[in-house]
């Protein structure tokens, strides 16, 4: 597989009420960076008050490893440029090249 960037994937864990009732905030956990082959497949600018956003989608390939697939993943280019969180759109395990392509 040629590698264009890295996925992590966020796992949520934690959450609900204490004895008194009190909400108790969750915990987010990253998993490890795992080599992936990154496309971009549409990126488009839009402005907001406070500067620029950027609203991209990106299809993700990677190496069919034993990993639970969550449904927010944070990505980076192949220079370790953050390009954001994003949540999983569709998951699909690819028979003939035995690989999971992500779409977000």
């Amino acid at each position: 597989m040629f590698k264009t960037g890295y996925i992590s994937f966020i796992t949520e864990t934690g959450g609900g009420f204490d004895s008194n009732m009190n909400p108790i905030s969750s915990t987010k956990v990253n998993s490890i960076y795992y080599p992936c082959n990154l496309s971009t497949d549409t990126k488009g600018y839009k402005f907001i008050q406070d500067g620029l956003y950027v609203d991209a989608s990106y299809s993700i390939y990677i190496d069919a490893l034993d990993i639970t697939i969550e449904s927010k993943v944070q990505l980076r280019d192949n220079h370790e440029n953050d390009l954001g969180v994003f949540l999983v759109q569709n998951k699909e395990f690819l028979d003939i090249t035995k690989r999971i392509k992500i779409i977000v």
